[in-house]
């Protein structure tokens, strides 16, 4: 409850700055304004409808229809707020240095509007491109990491991973479809999940994710929870992906042995798993406790925070995901301010760490500034 307050709160102060500053200063008649400030409230009330819906397990076309108009509007209401914003800002900064200009009060007026249908047309481009770029065929990134000490068996193991595949109401069968015939068509070695797989129940979205079990990679498939399990029918959705051919890691590890080498895979829960279930608290020593030395160590993590431990216990290399790229621009910008890495490679002492940008979306159906990834990894 606390959360949909703050949620609800932040959201009302967005929508109302953005009405404040795009329908106010409009010079049509009061019953137009009237009307264009009532259409702002209910693209308002959208997305908490939404939340209303996911939390009651309410799906019909009506909602999914629901979905979509509240979350593109989220979007682009969104962007409208981040440009004003840094219009505001350097408005502000001409103001203390002093330079500051008499104009014609009706020059100032049309210059006014300009700079708004300049941020209008901004805000409906990015929310045009941002939709075609994340709805689009999830991209292939491939990228080759270094294994100090990597034994000549587990040189050239490729490996796929996905993440915050979201599917739902806007994400369905169709654009899982695209992602298991993309994994398919690479056959890599392995095939890594790291969290995230859908928002809302089984019974409604289960369906979506059945060609997965069309996917065998030949040394497995594994899947570590993440935030987002935790939200909607836990264990409906660890059965169905367990059902599908899927190893689920939670707190564990497994030994995999390649050609004579052995490469050892683990699985932490999300940190945010304690929340919900005693057996989900991440236990690193329960998680690689009585496990044989492998020659190379990969961890499984959501979120890129874990990469603490994958440093205390000298893992080669962490698979993550969670932050989305950051999903898209500007937004991106705080999602920095949460997360020590939000997308690519990096290495912190000895290990690698890896951030997929999320195969799906979540929220406002839109990247800017990043893509729908699926990862294709070789060791070398």
């Amino acid at each position: 409850m606390l959360f949909f307050i703050l949620f609800s709160s932040v959201l009302f102060g967005m929508y109302l700055f953005v009405g404040w500053r795009f329908i106010y200063p409009l010079e049509v008649t009061p019953l137009l304004k009237t009307i264009l400030g009532l259409i702002m409230f209910l693209f308002y009330c959208l997305p908490l409808l939404i939340f209303y819906f996911h939390f009651n397990r309410i799906d019909t076309p009506f909602t999914r229809v629901i979905n979509w108009l509240g979350y593109t509007g989220l979007g682009t209401v969104s962007l409208l707020f981040f440009i004003q914003l840094g219009v505001e800002f350097y408005e502000g900064v001409k103001l203390i240095i002093g330079k500051t200009h008499q104009f014609d009060p009706r020059r100032r007026a049309f210059l006014g509007l300009t700079a708004k249908q300049i941020a209008g047309g901004l805000a409906a481009t990015g929310t045009l491109w941002g939709v075609y770029t994340a709805t689009k065929k999830p991209e292939i990134v491939k990228i080759d990491i270094p294994i100090e000490n990597l034994p000549p068996q587990l040189k050239g193991l490729r490996l796929a991973q996905i993440t915050d595949l979201h599917v739902g109401s806007m994400i369905t069968g169709k654009f899982v479809k695209q992602v298991t015939d993309s994994l398919k068509s690479l056959n890599a070695d392995m095939v890594f999940f790291t969290g995230d797989a859908a928002d809302g129940s089984v019974e409604h979205f289960g369906k979506y994710m059945d060609s997965f079990s069309t996917v065998r990679p030949k040394y497995g498939k594994f899947f570590v929870t993440g935030n987002h399990e935790y939200y909607s029918d836990m264990n409906g959705w660890l059965r169905k992906i367990e059902s599908l051919g899927f190893k689920i890691l939670v707190n564990e590890s497994q030994n995999i042995v390649i050609n004579g080498a052995t490469l050892m895979i683990t699985g932490i829960p999300d940190r945010g798993g304690r929340h919900f279930s005693k057996f989900h608290r991440t236990d690193m020593e329960k998680a690689v406790g009585g496990m044989a030395e492998p020659d190379a160590k990969i961890l499984l993590a959501h979120q890129p925070k874990d990469v603490e431990h994958a440093v205390k216990y000298n893992f080669n290399l962490q698979l993550s995901g969670h932050t989305h790229g950051g999903q898209y621009f500007p937004f991106s910008l705080l999602v920095q301010l949460a997360h020590p890495f939000i997308k690519g490679l990096h290495k912190r002492e000895n290990t690698w760490i890896y951030v997929n940008q999320g195969t799906g979306y979540w929220g406002p159906p839109m990247r800017i500034g990043t893509v729908p990834e699926i990862t294709e990894i070789t060791l070398v």
